[in-house]
Parts: structure tokens; C-alpha cells; sequence
């Protein structure tokens, strides 16, 4: 595991959504994806002065965005998230993780980090997940995804750049789908000997590492992969960016196909470390459709500082990469 006592951590913890309050003056943007995002309508109701704007995602790269009518917005252009970043003021500019897709949360984060802004990510973890009814057949243990659609870019995220193979290394940031990685790892094709796992420990609960162990130990097993894993925690963004910058600065000029296929914080880690390092790492991502009613309930509710964290960590003199 990245050691973590002399490096710098950003997170509130708060043991109840309703005990977060943004405050006045801030904008918040959010999704309804799954049952656990209704927290803000609590938000809504105790927070003042706060400007909540609801994206509604329509398809693949499009949202709609509760201003100017609905107005319909492109993820893949620039200008349009600016668009949607403009109506933000001086406050601090909140992105709720918790109801959004990757390929909608992710671009904003870019983009609100590169205009200055104080941004921080919210994200609030689940009761329980949905079991699956034939994991003791397939492995898979929780039903997560309804399907998969398919390797593309996150959008803004599309990488340009050709890597050698025998100087890539691919490093899936592993959840409880063994599925996910196995259809990613036969897209990329990489060298077994060059995969490097990551998997979530501490996980959200205790027995959690050990099913993300069944669910992927098929692949880990016939890849050998295991024996490389690495270890970040599961509800730390930051633990995930430095176990990154930890496996670049032992593998100096090689470059990194990222899959953050596991928790949304270690995903958000992801992010991070391709905005401060395009050069050096793609994001590789199989953009799953999620089951609705996948998880239940809502727990512990986490607010993350990203501007705070990347201005207080040497990584951020490559800013300039947004």
C-alpha cells in the first residue's frame, strides 16, 4: 500500500449526508443515477444560497442541464462545459460523484480545475449492494451492470499519443465485476507480466477486498497479475492518485492504461493523476449501463478538496497539462 503519513489527505468525513452542508454562495452540480443520490434533495432543504443544478444525462455524451431550459449540452466540446462552469461565481463549485456517469462528472472535474476554481467532489457510499442470484456459478457476487457498452474515451480524456507496448503498463483500478476486467484486459490485450492490479484496502467494509478477490480471481489468477497488485484505499481519491505516482516514478518514461473500473474515488484518483500527467497515462474505460436498483440505502458521505490537494502536491506544477 502507498504510504500515506507524510503525504497530503483532503478528505471530510461525515458519518450522515445530512450532516454535510455546503456553503452559501457555492455551486453544486448533481445527478439522480441511484437511490442514494436523493440525499440532496436534504441538502437542498437545510443549505442556503447555494445554486443546485441538476445534469441529466442523454446517452453516451450529451447532458441536459436544469438552466436555460433544459438546454442540451455536448460533453465531447469544451466550450459547452465551460458553458455549464460559467454560471459558477466565486463560491467553492461542488461535484456530486455520488448520481453522475464517468463520462459526465469526470470532464466537468477537468475543466473546473483548470479554470481556478475551488473545487471539491462529493460522494456518498451505499447501505448495501445488489447480490447477484448465480455468483456462486459466474463469480460475480454483486449484480451491478446491466451490460457493457464498450471501450471508448471519457470525454476530453481521448489520448493521441501511440505507446510501445513493451514500455505500457496496464493498470486496472479493480471493483467487484471480474467481468469488467476481464473484457477490458481482452480489448488492451496487454503482456501479462505488465498488468498491475489495484484493489480497494481498506475496502468500505471489511469483507469487501476479499470480493473483489473472488469476483476477479479468474483473470488474476491466469494473468498472474496478483503477484503485482497494489493496494490504495477504498474511499481515498488521493491514496489512489499516489499509488499512481508511485508505480510512474519506479517505471520512469513508461507510460499507463489506466482502467478505473472500481470505486468512484479511486476512479476520481485516476482522473486527477491524467489531468497533472496526460503524457503519461490514458484512461481506459468500458462505460457500463447501471442497474438502477443496483445499491440501497446511503452511509457515510465524503467531500473531497481536489483544488487544496493538487496545490499542495508536487504533481501540480504540471497543471499547465489541463
Amino acid at each position: 500500500m502507498s504510504k500515506l503519513l507524510s503525504r497530503p489527505l483532503f478528505t471530510q468525513r461525515f458519518e450522515q449526508p445530512g450532516d454535510f452542508r455546503p456553503p452559501p454562495g457555492a455551486t453544486y452540480f448533481f445527478g439522480r443515477l441511484e437511490e442514494r443520490s436523493e440525499h440532496v434533495e436534504g441538502l437542498k432543504a437545510a443549505a442556503s444560497g447555494v445554486d443546485f443544478v441538476e445534469l441529466k444525462e442523454l446517452g453516451w455524451t450529451e447532458i441536459a442541464a436544469d438552466i436555460e431550459g433544459g438546454e442540451r449540452l455536448s460533453l465531447r466540446r469544451r466550450d459547452h462545459v465551460e458553458k455549464l462552469l460559467a454560471r459558477t461565481g466565486s463560491g467553492v463549485t461542488y461535484i456530486d460523484l455520488t448520481g453522475l456517469s464517468h463520462h459526465v462528472w469526470a470532464p466537468l472535474t477537468r475543466l473546473a480545475l483548470a479554470s481556478s476554481f475551488s473545487v471539491r467532489a462529493v460522494y456518498v457510499e451505499p447501505h448495501s449492494y445488489q447480490y447477484s442470484a448465480d455468483h456462486g456459478t459466474r463469480g460475480e457476487i454483486f449484480d451491478l451492470s446491466e451490460r457493457i457498452r464498450g471501450i471508448s474515451p471519457i470525454p476530453l480524456f481521448a489520448s493521441l499519443a501511440e505507446a510501445r507496448r513493451e514500455s505500457t503498463w496496464f493498470v486496472p483500478f479493480l471493483g467487484f465485476e471480474g467481468a469488467r476486467f476481464a473484457f477490458v484486459a481482452e480489448q488492451m490485450d496487454p503482456p501479462p507480466d505488465r498488468i498491475i492490479p489495484v484493489l480497494g484496502v481498506p475496502g468500505f467494509r471489511i469483507e469487501y477486498p476479499f470480493h473483489s478477490f473472488v469476483g476477479n480471481a479468474r483473470i488474476l489468477s491466469e494473468t498472474k497479475a496478483w503477484q503485482r497488485a497494489k493496494y490504495a484505499r477504498a474511499n481515498c481519491p488521493f491514496s489512489a492518485f499516489f499509488v499512481l505516482q508511485d508505480i510512474m516514478t519506479d517505471r520512469p518514461g513508461d507510460h499507463l492504461r489506466v482502467a478505473p473500473i472500481g470505486t468512484k474515488p479511486h476512479a476520481l484518483g485516476a482522473v486527477l493523476m491524467a489531468c497533472v500527467a496526460p503524457r503519461n497515462i490514458e484512461l481506459v474505460y468500458d462505460h457500463p449501463k447501471r442497474k438502477p436498483k443496483r445499491t440501497a440505502g446511503k452511509e457515510t458521505c465524503f467531500v473531497y478538496s481536489l483544488s487544496e490537494f493538487l496545490l499542495a502536491n508536487p504533481a501540480a506544477s504540471a497543471r499547465a497539462a489541463f
